[in-house]
Order: C-alpha cells, then sequence, then structure tokens
C-alpha cells in the first residue's frame, strides 16, 4: 500500500532556493516506491463540485507572478493518464462521489509540479489531478479522502496546500510570527495524535483567519486525513519561511 502525503508547498521558488524543506522533500522522494500512478489535489484547483482535469494533460502552467524569471524557464514533463482517470471516475460515482471532467483544465498548477519535481527528478508515472469541491464541509472533504483510500494499493496520493498561507502578513523577517508558530504547533499535534474532532472544528480556532484569510490551502489536509488508513501522521518536514508561511508536512501511512 503506497502512502498519503500532505505537502505544505510554499512559494514556487523553492525550487530554486537551498532550503531545509527543499532538502527534506528531495530526501522523502528517494524513500517513496514508486506507484503506478499518482493522485494529486492542490491548493491551485477550486470547484464548487469535484472535477476531474482533462486526461490528456500534459503540461505545466506558470500561475504566478513576480518571481525570477528563472523560474519561467522550468520545464518539466508530467502526463495524465485517460484509462487510468476514467477507472478513477468511474469507481468514485460507484462509491456516490459525484465527478466530472474538467475539459476546460488541461495543465498542470504549480502546486502540483512544484512539488512532484522535487520529490522526483524525471517523472514516468501517470498524475491524476482532483480538484477541491469547494461546496464540500470538512466532513464530506474527510469522506472523500475515505473513498480515496480504495487506490492506494495502486496509487500515491498527494495533497498539496498549506498549514499556514496569509501572504498579506508575510516578510522576510526572520522572526516567526507567533500567531503562525502556535497554530502550526496545534495542526502538528492535531495530526500525529489524529485528533479527529479538533481537525473538524479548527475553523473556530482563535488563530485560524489570522493563517488562513482564505481556506484553500488548509482544505487539502482534510482529503490527506481522510484518506489515511492509520490516521496518525508523521511530520516530515518542518520549516516557517518568510516569517509566517509554514512548510510542515505529513506522511501517512509509511510503511
Amino acid at each position: 500500500m503506497n502512502p498519503t502525503l500532505f505537502i505544505s508547498h510554499g512559494a514556487p521558488n523553492i525550487i530554486l532556493s537551498d532550503s531545509k524543506s527543499k532538502r527534506n522533500f528531495q530526501k522523502l522522494g528517494k524513500k517513496l516506491t514508486k506507484p503506478k500512478y499518482i493522485i494529486v489535489i492542490s491548493a491551485h484547483y477550486v470547484t464548487n463540485d469535484l472535477k476531474i482535469i482533462d486526461p490528456n494533460a500534459n503540461k505545466i502552467m506558470y500561475d504566478f507572478y513576480g518571481f525570477e524569471d528563472e523560474l519561467y524557464k522550468v520545464m518539466y514533463e508530467i502526463n495524465s493518464d485517460k484509462d487510468l482517470a476514467l477507472n478513477l471516475m468511474n469507481k468514485l460515482k460507484d462509491l456516490d462521489i459525484t465527478i466530472s471532467i474538467d475539459n476546460d483544465r488541461n495543465s498542470y498548477d504549480h502546486g502540483v509540479w512544484n512539488v512532484l519535481s522535487l520529490l522526483y527528478e524525471k517523472l514516468d508515472i501517470p498524475v491524476l489531478q482532483l480538484s477541491i469541491p469547494y461546496s464540500y464541509t470538512p466532513a464530506e472533504l474527510i469522506n472523500l479522502g475515505e473513498k480515496l483510500k480504495s487506490f492506494k494499493e495502486e496509487a500515491l496520493i498527494i495533497c498539496s496546500g498549506g498549514v499556514t498561507h496569509n501572504l498579506g502578513d508575510m516578510s522576510y523577517s526572520s522572526t516567526v510570527k507567533t500567531y503562525a508558530k502556535d497554530f502550526n504547533e496545534k495542526i502538528k499535534y492535531i495530526i500525529e495524535n489524529a485528533e479527529e474532532n479538533s481537525l473538524l472544528n479548527i475553523k473556530s480556532d482563535i488563530n485560524f483567519r489570522k493563517n488562513h484569510p482564505s481556506t484553500e490551502h488548509f482544505l487539502p489536509l482534510f482529503i490527506a486525513y481522510g484518506s489515511a488508513i492509520n490516521k496518525k501522521g508523521l511530520s516530515v518536514n518542518s520549516e516557517i519561511q518568510y516569517s509566517n508561511i509554514s512548510m510542515e508536512s505529513f506522511i501517512f501511512d509509511e510503511k
């Protein structure tokens, strides 16, 4: 059985850095057993209802601005697979999950290829990207993850987002903001101790909105948690960049 990963992907230029997080993600990639395919959910693909990108997708998008010119020249070979995509859809429908193909989405956002390029220098594994269904409640997102568990014999599940994500209050200071540190520690405790009720009610935490003015970067964590057979995740990276951007990442069901 393959594990589930929740990766706090940080800024797109992590791939150009020499950061602790980059090194840890590269080390993690070397430990992973090669799956038949990868199912990925990224904070940068949000739809009202659950969708899967065009099964013919085979390119990356540079969905960011203001970064180094070098970043817009990065090439990364990545492909979906029509048969695997249709099989995933049909099996989810059999599990009472409504899903449709998004014919307008035919490339992979940086929350996908940025992470994959750190885990796999060269990728020869099909990648099926699901959207984050914004109409779902946290409990429904966990349930979606539960339904994805049945694919883990063949697929590696990667949920790409962020334990914290307040770009409006980030800075280049080396001093970590207290609200980010406290929230990060709380999430780490919740995940490492499988505190599902605390996770379900996390939006009521005093620091939630300070760390997530919008929720899309946190939502993949619900899906990752739901897809875990052993709900206790293990931290594989701990770093806070730009004073408030947590890179905290977890592996569930590690072999």
